[in-house]
């Protein structure tokens, strides 16, 4: 998407999360069930560009042996059900605002992965994980205050030695992680910037304070 492009996506996102809660929720769910009224809408299975992305997310993801993942904004849970098949021992959980994306990733089972819809800005699932995965959505969520609020409800969500990986295009990754690294449980532990002609992107992974339980292979700086 062009810049212009962007800006006016974003503008109108902004002013989705001004209106009250219950219609905010109504409209974004209108709206990407309408995005979802076609079988994979951001062509995820074709496009060179997102498999390199997943496959770049994938080999970021650092070595450990996770009980639970979560993968906020998955869509129809293409790349969810990638990394449930890479952590066969996990329970793998994807979650997205759109109800007819999520039948969509359930009947396909192609993993064990499952599905379930909700609203990240408002509602959060059940438990704690040792891995969040959150990558192309915390433009979606609207203003300043509305992505702090989720930001820190994912931090929230992590297990302590827990990671949080968040990928984003390059340079908004700035604005939409800064969060991230204020958020009190977090701390930075890598960063990947991946040059693309169309559609730079970032790859920062945090963990959250604690004990984790197995040694980290994070990606490094560059």
């Amino acid at each position: 998407m062009a810049k212009a492009g962007d800006a006016l996506h974003r503008a109108f996102f902004g002013l989705l999360s001004r209106l009250p809660t219950a219609s905010a929720q109504a409209s974004l769910r209108r709206y990407f069930d309408w995005w979802h009224r076609k079988q994979d809408p951001w062509h995820y299975t074709s496009d060179t560009y997102e498999k390199d992305r997943h496959a770049a997310l994938l080999s970021c993801l650092p070595r450990r042996d996770y009980g639970r993942i979560l993968d906020v904004g998955c869509s129809e849970g293409f790349f969810t059900d990638l990394v449930a098949l890479s952590h066969p021992g996990a329970e793998t959980v994807g979650v997205d605002v759109s109800s007819q994306a999520v039948h969509s990733a359930t009947v396909r089972a192609s993993s064990p992965a499952r599905f379930e819809c909700l609203d990240i800005r408002h509602q959060a699932p059940t438990g704690q994980f040792d891995l969040v995965i959150c990558t192309e959505m915390l433009y979606y969520v609207g203003n300043g205050r509305i992505l702090r609020q989720v930001s820190h409800r994912l931090s929230g969500l992590l297990s302590p030695g827990g990671v949080l990986v968040a990928s984003h295009p390059w340079p908004e990754s700035r604005r939409l992680h800064r969060h991230f690294s204020l958020a009190a449980p977090l701390r930075p532990i890598g960063e990947r910037v991946m040059p693309h002609a169309d559609r730079s992107y970032a790859i920062s992974l945090y963990e959250r304070n604690g004990r984790a339980s197995r040694p980290r292979d994070a990606v490094g700086d560059r």
